[in-house]
């Protein structure tokens, strides 16, 4: 979609289970990692013990540093040693070159959005050392700057971001591997594609891309 070309059309994509699969402290996975005793303490916490804590990191609540003090104060890891391989996975996170190539092509119909409920490191590290987001995407958004969830009050962020470029939600699609995402978006009139793998989003993006071409055969 060139500048001068009205826009009529969003996708919005998300980053984490769509473009990329890795997680932040993936390093900490190696069983030779001096960290990696720590790694189970650490999941443990933040995702089943205080997930709000994760949910208000994404909302701006948290700094990155902030956390990885609570980290240490709670699992006894160095804060300092966690929180370098949490900056070196940040910048070095794997990225679907292929996705964003297909994102490309299709921006020639649609509007394309990055909506990521992410942290402060996202803005910090992955994107500074990823340009090729950049150079993708029409827009990028992240939770932590927003201070909104996708999932939140039945959409709103999507129902908002429409609303400001004037499109329809019926005109709007959304890739993302969470189930409830794509629930919501749906019932606000949008079309989901609910997908997990590489594989998996090229096809959804791909077969987007073939019903576009036959709207106009």
């Amino acid at each position: 979609m060139s500048n001068n070309q009205t826009i009529s059309k969003i996708l919005f994509v998300d980053f984490n289970g769509v473009i990329s699969y890795d997680n932040y402290w993936q390093e900490i996975s190696d069983k030779d990692h001096p960290l990696h005793p720590f790694q189970k303490k650490i999941e443990d916490f933040l995702f089943r013990e205080e997930p709000q804590i994760v949910k208000d990191w994404m909302l701006g609540k948290y700094t990155s540093e902030q956390i990885h003090h609570i980290l240490e104060d709670k699992t006894r890891v160095s804060a300092k040693e966690l929180f370098e391989v949490f900056e070196r996975g940040c910048r070095s996170i794997d990225i679907s070159q292929e996705i964003l190539s297909k994102i490309v092509e299709l921006r020639a119909e649609y509007y394309c959005v990055l909506s990521t409920g992410n942290m402060d490191c996202f803005d910090r590290f992955t994107l500074p050392s990823n340009p090729s987001l950049a150079q993708t995407f029409n827009e990028i958004e992240n939770s932590y700057n927003l201070g909104i969830l996708k999932t939140m009050n039945q959409g709103q962020y999507f129902y908002n971001k429409a609303a400001s470029l004037n499109v329809p939600m019926r005109e709007c699609v959304v890739i993302d591997d969470s189930a409830k995402v794509c629930k919501i978006f749906e019932e606000l009139g949008g079309r989901a594609l609910c997908t997990y793998g590489v594989e998996a989003a090229l096809n959804g993006l791909t077969t987007l891309q073939k019903q576009e071409i036959l709207e106009y055969v």
